[in-house]
């Protein structure tokens, strides 16, 4: 008899780890916004074509932990901002806080990449 209390004392609060912890798991998950920079890129910025690789504006949404992820999948390094990203590597940033800030791209014909981070 003691066994059958404990076991119904101890399974509603199992579903309550399990409920609580699937609802941390959902709202606690990150989202990748990623870009490629195709192989031939740098050829083809030589070449004189225009080469659009990512949209005017990025969106980068904090409630959704947004993570701005650009791959080079090019023979030559690229330049985001402050950092170089050789070829085969990936450029991962993680933003903290709200803001707009501008970064020049080498693979995005010398433009500035404007990123938006939102809250």
């Amino acid at each position: 008899m003691h066994r059958k209390k404990l076991l119904y004392s101890v399974i509603p609060l199992l579903v309550v780890l399990l409920v609580g912890g699937a609802f941390w798991l959902w709202d606690h998950q990150t989202r990748q916004v990623v870009f490629v920079i195709p192989a031939g890129t740098a050829e083809r910025q030589a070449a004189g074509e225009d080469v659009t690789l990512f949209p005017p504006t990025i969106a980068i949404d904090l409630k959704r932990q947004d993570t701005l992820v650009i791959h080079n999948e090019d023979s030559v390094p690229v330049t985001v901002g402050p950092f170089r990203v050789a070829p085969g590597q990936r450029f991962v940033q993680r933003y903290r806080s709200p803001g707009t800030f501008e970064l020049l791209c080498s693979a995005h014909g010398g433009e500035n990449l404007r990123i938006v981070v939102t809250r």
